[in-house]
């Protein structure tokens, strides 16, 4: 390992360990998980750092580590229940929510990075920078995108309102 190596990889990463912990705390709620994801990273980042040149945004690559890592962490701990468990602990059958299924299908007909930013917002529950960092865009783009998906999603309900 050349120390030059080294340092080289604190100053690019180490700064971006803050946002790494943020990111990680709010979609795990627990700082001490937190920290072990965001060290599990540094680990991984550390191992494929030969491959790490060629990364043109190191904050948004990072950004998304934390998040799959996290992802992964949170359907590990998922509680599973045996299918037969759950058909006796439901008398009746889950009725679905016809709002629910009309706005999907509205999102799944806006263009594909409106319905991203969307999602992103409101079903992962991230803020603009946050988006803008997964997404690789600006802050303003990341506006403009939901500002144009609003206004789409608006003018399809009017349009279904009307068809009803």
């Amino acid at each position: 390992m050349k120390r030059d190596e080294a340092n080289q990889f604190k100053l690019d990463y180490l700064p971006l360990q803050p946002a790494m912990q943020r990111m990680a705390e709010h979609l795990l709620g627990n700082e001490d998980d937190a920290a072990d994801v965001v060290q599990d990273c540094f680990v991984t980042l550390w191992n494929e750092r030969d491959k790490l040149r060629r990364v043109v945004n190191r904050e948004a690559w990072c950004i998304t580590l934390v998040k799959r890592r996290c992802i992964d962490l949170l359907r590990k701990r998922r509680p599973t229940v045996e299918l037969d468990e759950r058909m006796t602990l439901q008398e009746e059958p889950p009725q679905e929510d016809p709002r629910l299924e009309l706005a999907m299908s509205l999102i799944g007909r806006l263009p594909e990075r409106q319905a991203q930013a969307l999602r992103l917002r409101h079903f992962d529950d991230l803020d603009t920078a946050a988006i803008a960092t997964a997404m690789h865009i600006s802050d303003g783009n990341v506006y403009t995108l939901l500002s144009r998906a609003y206004s789409s999603l608006k003018q399809m309900i009017t349009e279904y309102e009307k068809a009803r």
